[in-house]
């Protein structure tokens, strides 16, 4: 193992995601399908956790369970996104991409959206970083709170993500999600994402690592303003069955249905 101040572990991992996320294009390249990038997302992160644990020698019980967690959830993720598309065609987003873009494509790709999605990725592991490059951790009842704040995440989302599969199987056109915990949230997993990364924040803020809060704080901002919730919000607008799902139901924290 190595041992490296915080700017050397950022950098050394800025590198390390570039080319990862180059990687990942020329997999794009050679499949002839852009939308590989959703699949290289989760796996990303747990790239990046487990390359700051080995490059700061932390082998404490702490940074060991962070890892395991930061892999537990980016795999789930990984096999959910690449099971999904991996049986149609590219996503319709990449698609509209395509045609906006047309021949300068591929260029406007790679710096657009697999280098964007790798300083992102980057920005998001912060939370973990921060736990990572820590020195003497000892546990304290924030970080007992945080991991099972992080693990309640993890589970929230993969039970979003299980019931909106099941439901897409059997689903009638035009029908909407609204069961399970869909009852309660127009988007029960994107909440189970942003509750899994301030559980990792409050792991970090155990440790005295506070800017740890600034992957949790870049997460809630992407999915709540951004390329989450917006883009589908906007996606449904004249879903009439939609609209009245929305009149009734929360749009991110699960709240009891409105009457």
């Amino acid at each position: 193992m190595i041992n490296m101040n915080l700017l050397d572990t950022f950098l050394w991992l800025a590198l390390a995601v570039w080319l990862y996320m180059s990687a990942w294009f020329v997999v794009a390249k050679v499949t002839n399908r852009a939308d590989v990038v959703d699949s290289a997302w989760g796996l990303g992160f747990i790239y990046a956790a487990w390359l700051a644990w080995w490059v700061n020698g932390r082998q404490q019980d702490i940074t060991l369970l962070a890892a395991a967690f930061v892999s537990l959830w980016g795999l789930r993720l990984f096999l959910h996104i690449f099971t999904r598309n991996v049986r149609k065609s590219e996503d319709y987003r990449y698609v509209q991409f395509r045609r906006k873009w047309g021949k300068l494509f591929w260029p406007q790709a790679y710096l657009r959206i697999f280098i964007l999605q790798g300083v992102l990725l980057l920005l998001i592991s912060t939370t973990t970083i921060a736990i990572m490059t820590r020195h003497l951790l000892a546990w304290h009842p924030l970080a007992i709170a945080g991991f099972a704040i992080w693990a309640l995440g993890i589970i929230f989302e993969g039970e979003a993500d299980a019931e909106l599969r099941n439901f897409v199987k059997t689903k009638k056109s035009g029908e909407i999600m609204q069961k399970g915990l869909w009852r309660f949230s127009r988007h029960p997993n994107y909440f189970g994402e942003i509750t899994t990364w301030w559980g990792a924040a409050l792991v970090a803020i155990s440790v005295g690592q506070y800017w740890g809060v600034i992957g949790a704080l870049a997460i809630t901002f992407l999915i709540t303003k951004v390329s989450g919730i917006p883009p589908l919000e906007k996606h449904y607008a004249s879903n009439k069955a939609y609209e009245k799902y929305k009149r009734h139901t929360s749009v991110l924290i699960p709240l009891p249905p409105k009457r």
